[in-house]
């Protein structure tokens, strides 16, 4: 987490993150920062706290990076940015009913899609973090892990940054020019590359969700259809005696209703369920 500020916050801020951030104060967004050639390098939600004071939160980029990635495009800018992550604990929370619980007195609350959609993330004062705990168990909270939350996210068919959209790959191949990508605000880094793709109408590869039997193969396994390698693994948790995966897959000659293979001429034991 970073805190942002300084006369120029606004300005700066705005020419470099995808989505709109003319917001209220208390507000959010969520978007994308990426490079000049419209690659993603990460995701954030940036939460508008005054007029020049932002706090961003990324769960794709430790705070370090994230610090290094805005500082590289600072030039006579007054802006101050601070990391603050060591100051907050965060929860996440997802299943039904979620956004009515409230966090303990001083936390934060922004939507997330770490566990698919509808999922909460808690920012609270790391010295209160045992009011977290309190708060949940009066609540009959159910404690999961990361795994969980992957197979939650995966069910729900969300893509993750940057494991399953990352700096090979354009926001539009995993859906994200739809929630992340504001088409009508002024410049900022790799814009011009999104108006284009817009215009265009259509990308050449696209993030499908994949079932198959038995163990999760290895991000970045092949996958095939007869002879054809047709994209590869990104993403994918146990969901069972089955496994879910989340593919990058080329469109240039590939069959949506036929199975898929890990290997060449195989049997096509995989299911395409769907685009994300």
């Amino acid at each position: 987490m970073l805190r942002v500020r300084g006369s120029d916050a606004n300005t700066y801020l705005q020419g470099q993150f995808t989505q709109e951030l003319g917001l209220a104060d208390g507000a959010v967004a969520y978007g994308l920062w990426l490079d000049q050639k419209g690659k993603v390098l990460a995701d954030s939600h940036v939460l508008r706290l005054a007029d020049n004071t932002y706090l961003v939160v990324s769960f794709s980029l430790s705070a370090a990076q994230l610090l290094r990635r805005l500082q590289a495009y600072l030039i006579a800018d007054e802006v101050e940015l601070m990391d603050e992550s060591t100051n907050w604990t965060g929860v996440l929370l997802w299943g039904p009913g979620v956004a009515e619980i409230n966090p303990p007195a001083g936390g934060l609350v922004l939507p997330s899609r770490r566990a698919g959609l509808g999922g909460v993330q808690w920012l609270v004062p790391a010295q209160w973090s045992g009011d977290v705990t309190a708060e949940l168990k009066k609540r009959a909270a159910v404690k999961s892990d990361r795994t969980g939350a992957e197979l939650a996210r995966l069910r729900a068919g969300v893509p993750a940054v940057p494991v399953d959209i990352g700096p090979r790959d354009l926001p539009n191949e995993g859906g994200l020019d739809e929630v992340a990508i504001s088409y009508t605000k002024g410049c900022y880094l790799g814009q011009e590359v999104m108006a284009r793709l817009k215009n265009l109408g259509q990308v050449r590869r696209r993030l499908h969700l994949v079932q198959g039997v038995g163990a999760p193969p290895k991000s970045g396994t092949a996958l095939h259809q007869g002879d054809r390698k047709v994209g590869e693994t990104r993403s994918a948790a146990a969901d069972g005696k089955n496994f879910l995966v989340m593919a990058m897959i080329s469109l240039v000659n590939f069959d949506p209703t036929a199975g898929l293979s890990l290997a060449p001429g195989a049997n096509p034991d995989l299911r395409n369920l769907r685009r994300v």
